[in-house]
């Protein structure tokens, strides 16, 4: 990342119980999404990823994949469980990010699908690399050279991706 550029780490929460078990906003993670998160934290510890800001949507599995991850990595930062971000679209995020990010340099957002692999693909351009599709427990490594207010279509270059399993 050069002096200039932002980096923004978009995750996908990790494996969640069945809706049956609980409302859609309270299920918790399962035991297979608890280690998965932590597998997620050792790899993006590997990748030197460093954060000033967390935006956590307010879902339980949202909140425990961070947990999780954070006990593996040691990444540490202020969070915000953000109301704005469970299940949120796009556009949503795009202004979630843009009015919280304020001087951040390094911004961890965890969410859900469709919103978060949506704004990955809108902020890329499609990479072909995000072509697979964005599992849960799914991170996406963006770099971006505007400020947060002005985040857009086409604005970020992925720097990677990674779907973590417990089995890596």
């Amino acid at each position: 990342m050069n002096a200039a550029s932002r980096q923004l780490v978009l995750l996908r929460h990790a494996k969640a119980a069945d809706p049956s078990s609980a409302t859609d906003h309270e299920r918790p993670l399962t035991e297979r999404g608890r280690a998965d998160a932590r597998t997620m934290g050792h790899w993006l510890k590997r990748q030197g990823v460093r954060v000033d800001l967390v935006l956590c949507s307010t879902a339980v599995r949202t909140r425990e994949t961070w947990a999780e991850l954070v006990e593996s990595s040691g990444l540490g930062a202020l969070v915000d469980h953000d109301p704005r971000i469970y299940n949120a679209s796009v556009e949503r995020l795009l202004g979630v990010v843009a009015q919280d990010g304020h001087s951040a340099r390094s911004i961890a957002l965890v969410g859900h699908a469709p919103g978060v692999p949506g704004l990955a693909a809108t902020l890329t351009g499609g990479d072909a690399a995000l072509d697979d599709g964005f599992p849960t427990c799914t991170a996406a490594i963006i770099e971006v050279d505007v400020p947060w207010k002005d985040l857009a279509p086409g604005t970020g270059r992925l720097v990677a991706t990674h779907t973590a399993r417990s089995s890596d």
